[in-house]
Order: C-alpha cells, then structure tokens, then sequence
C-alpha cells in the first residue's frame, strides 16, 4: 500500500472508533430507558390495578403517573377532586388521591361525610390546628403546653371534664358567638359601627386613599378593596377596641396583603417563595404582641370578652407575650378573612341583578325609619325577609370553597372501606354544594330561588358553608348578622351604581382559603355610591 493511500484510509479508521462508541453509549441509554419505562408501567399496572383487586376493602385511588397529582392538587384542588369522581363515575365509595406524598380520602356521601363529622376517637383535627400554630410561630412546648389536659377545678372558664385549652377555645367561642347575652352585645356593637362607618362624611374620608372619585354628593370605590378594608376594620374594632388601631394604624391593611396570599401558609411555601406573605404575617404577629403588653387595664374594657378571657387563660398556663401573640393570630384571621368576601360576592350578585337588589332593598325596609336601623333582628328573620335568608344562603354556596380535613390516627372504616393510619380524609364542601341531585338545576348560576323550591334545603345534610361536627364555624350567626345588615343600611341610604359595564368577576378557584374564595387578580370593579333621596 502506498502512503498517499494509508494516508487517506487513515482518517476512516480513527473517526470509526467513537462512532462505534456513541453507538454503544445510545444502545445502553435505551436499555436503561426502556428498563424504567417498563418498571414504571409495571408499578403503574401494580398499584392501580393489581393491588385494588387484592385489596378490595382500600379505597380505590385516582391513577397517576409519577410524580402524582401535586401539580392538579395545587392548581385546582376542588377540580381535581370533581374529576376524580367523575373517573370513578359518581361512586358513593370514599375516593384516594396522592399528592406531595400524602394521600387524601375524599368523602362526597353525605352519610359518610357525617361519620367523620362525629368521629371523635380515630379522626382528629387538631393536628391541622397544631400545624398552623407549628408553622406560624409558635413553640412545640407551648402548643403542647395549650392540648395538655387541664384540672377540672381550674380558675377561670369552667372546665368540667378537664380538658386542655386547645379544646377549651372551642367552647369559648361557642360561648361569645352562639346565641346569648355575649352575642348580643357583639351584635350591637357591629350595629353601631356600621351605623358610624355607613355616612357619607365618614366614607369620604376612611375611603378617600382608594376612591376613584368623590364629591360631597358621591364616591367611586373598587368594591373587592372596600368591603375587605371596611370588614378588616369592623372586626378589628368590635373585637380589640380603639388600641389595635392605635398601635398600628396600618394593621387592616397588612392584614390584607397577608390574606390575600393565604395560600401560601396553608400549602407551607417555602421562604424563599413567600416572602410577600410572611413579611406581612409577622407584622400582623408583631402588632398583637404590643398590644398584649399593654397593660390589660387600659384596654380590657373596649375588648370583646373572647380577647380578655382567651389572654387569661393563655397566660395562667405560662404562656408568654411572644407566643400569645402567634396564637391570638388565628383568632384575628378567622375574624376578618371570609365576612369581608361574602359581602363582596353577596353585592356583586345583588348589583349584577337589578331585580334582585330592589328586593332585598324592598323586604329590609320595614326594619329601618328614616334611614336609622331600628329593628335588626327583622332582617334576620326569615319569616320576615325570606328573599335575604336565601340570597344569603345562595352566596355561600357559590362562594365557599373549604373543605373539612382530619388526620387519620387509627385505621378506620368510612363507607365500608379502610381509611389508613396516618393518611387524611377530606370532605369537600364546594362540590357537595353543587350537587344537582341536592341543589336542583343550574347549580352553577346563582339562584336564589332554589332556597324555596326545595322544602328544608339548609338543613341538608349536604349543606356545609361553615364546616361540620364539633368543628363548625362558631362565627356563623355574627357573620350573616353582620354581612345582610350591612347590606341592609347600604341600600337604604344610598344608591349604588357599577361604574361602567363590569362583567360579573370570577372567583380564584385554584388557590385555597379558609371558607370564601377571593376574585381572581385584576378582577375588582369600581361602584358608585350617591345618598339616597329622601322621595326613593
């Protein structure tokens, strides 16, 4: 062979060797690839066919593909659980669903939904409460200090069984807020803030930093921003007084930002990805503990008897101003995070139904003189203003969102299946408030009248706006009180317009809340407000 043709033959054979190569590397990458693709079509084939057959008494799971339903779960909880249902074709059988590693059995029966209400013994939600008081702050010697048993001969709010203080705030809540002398009293206290905060002077001037518009015969306001600031305050006041305020004006407003972005706590974002609902939190956290070192003399008397009594407790266990300010937090979030957007959605339908609105107007009439409320009670009464009792329930079908969740302690039996230990188990109130077979036709309009038409309709067990068992919301009787009287003066004294032509705003769904969902961002609309004329 001559060198010129070594020399051309050459380059062949040197590029041949990592051809040959990278040939190899790609066989071995498919082998490995077609290995995992196998194993994970195996465990797929195991875990949502093979082992439900096996295990029949298990609750049969949504299928999914590694790495679980996390990503459907955090978009839209409520829509992954309505199609996990349909999947399983509307079964009255508890559902599984795995997301972030945790399985969920979803509860749609009502029968079954009404066992884990009264399960006491293997179902527990203190372990949510616990979480939430762990995540915002508290310390693990205090929250085990506020569920540790309590003597039964103990000074202060009577504690007969010997319970801890952790159940015993239930039934101080039932006890300020379940009707009664202390309910009354809150009652009256909100009548007269309304009354104050519902002028035309005062609402020029509480309102003037996020009026749109304003003259002495009007204002423009963003309706989602007023009722929020309007509600936050409300709360604030009847609750903790002139102090708070005192303290720290801007309160209403942080607690806001902080609301707002609720999610985040509830889902346990990381830092690093929630910091602009963190930075909030701890202000809210760091206004509380000021005002708990206040001496109690100087704001006893303006603060609810749920405040003083709550602070007296905390502190004969030994719990100091840090952490009693971190637990008081829930209280104030459950005080001012739903009543402010059940007014909004409650407004916002009667304003996109001009009909709708005259009648509530119309029936809350006779409750009020001259524009001067002089019979709350009459709008509370649903033999007297039937129209306000279902517009009011009406909202809160359509607006809730919450669901009730406890940890399982010890496997149990729900609707003939196995729920494990460890696991949890969620009744989803949204999707059994939408449930054509209990609510009637359209379940996704706002229809009032489906209140009427259906004998006894609020006493279903299928309806849950304010959860259910031990654990349902004792703020309810306050909560409507508060939100149709409000609605009441507003429409007596004024005329509200929407500015422009809004369309109806949509709800955000996705992210999850303690009970009334929030409007989608950008989704506020501006409404006018004009007193009344004394001929209208």
């Amino acid at each position: 062979m001559s060198p010129a043709s070594s020399f051309i033959t050459t380059p062949f054979t040197f590029q041949s060797w990592p051809l040959a190569a990278r040939q190899e590397e790609l066989l071995i990458a498919g082998k490995a690839a077609s290995c995992l693709i196998l194993a994970l079509i195996l465990w797929r084939l195991w875990r949502f066919t093979v082992s439900p057959f096996l295990h029949p008494e298990r609750p049969r799971e949504l299928p999914y593909w590694i790495p679980s339903h996390g990503r459907a779960f955090f978009q839209d909880s409520n829509g992954l659980i309505a199609r996990a249902r349909d999947h399983f074709r509307y079964t009255q059988e508890p559902i599984a669903l795995t997301a972030f590693g945790v399985t969920f059995y979803v509860v749609t029966q009502t029968k079954q939904s009404a066992e884990v209400y009264k399960n006491k013994d293997t179902l527990s939600f203190e372990n949510f409460v616990q979480t939430l008081m762990r995540n915002n702050g508290n310390e693990e010697d205090v929250i085990q200090l506020m569920y540790s048993s309590l003597p039964a001969d103990k000074i202060g709010f009577p504690n007969p069984y010997g319970e801890s203080l952790g159940v015993l705030a239930q039934k101080m809540h039932a006890h300020q807020l379940h009707p009664g002398d202390q309910l009354a009293l809150l009652q009256s206290q909100v009548t007269q803030r309304i009354d104050y905060l519902l002028r035309m002077d005062t609402l020029l001037g509480t309102c003037s930093p996020y009026a749109t518009s304003s003259s002495p015969q009007h204002i423009e306001i963003p309706l989602y921003k007023w009722c929020s600031d309007y509600f936050i305050r409300l709360g604030q006041h009847v609750y903790f007084g002139e102090k708070l305020d005192q303290i720290d004006p801007a309160l209403p407003d942080v607690f806001f930002v902080f609301d707002e972005l609720i999610f985040k706590m509830l889902y346990q974002f990381p830092g690093f990805l929630s910091h602009d609902m963190s930075k909030p939190r701890a202000q809210v956290i760091a206004s509380l503990k000021k005002y708990f070192q206040v001496p109690q003399s100087e704001r006893q008397s303006s603060a609810a008897w749920l405040i003083n009594a709550m602070e007296d407790e905390m502190r004969a266990i030994g719990v100091d101003d840090d952490n009693l300010a971190v637990v008081i937090f829930h209280l104030y979030l459950a005080i001012n995070t739903n009543t402010r957007k059940s007014v909004f959605w409650l407004l916002t339908y009667l304003l996109h139904n001009p009909t709708l609105l005259a009648r509530y107007r119309q029936e809350t009439g006779p409750a009020f003189k001259d524009g001067e409320l002089i019979d709350a009670l009459y709008i509370q009464n649903p033999a007297t203003c039937p129209e306000v009792s279902m517009i009011w329930h009406e909202t809160l079908r359509v607006s809730g969102w919450a669901a009730s969740v406890r940890l399982i302690m010890e496997d149990t039996m729900i609707g003939g299946k196995v729920l494990s230990k460890g696991n949890r188990v969620i009744v989803p109130h949204r999707l059994l408030h939408f449930d054509e077979s209990i609510f009637g036709a359209e379940p996704n309009s706002f229809r009032p009248e489906r209140w009427q038409q259906k004998d006894n309709l609020e006493r279903s067990p299928s309806w849950r706006p304010f959860g259910g068992g031990q654990t349902m919301c004792s703020g309810r009787y306050l909560a409507r009180f508060s939100a149709t009287t409000f609605v009441a003066m507003l429409l007596q004294r004024f005329d509200v317009e929407l500015v422009g032509s809004p369309k109806l705003p949509a709800a955000d769904e996705g992210r999850p809340v303690l009970g009334i969902m929030s409007i989608k961002e950008g989704h506020d609309f501006n409404v006018r407000l004009s007193p009344r004329r004394k001929d209208n």
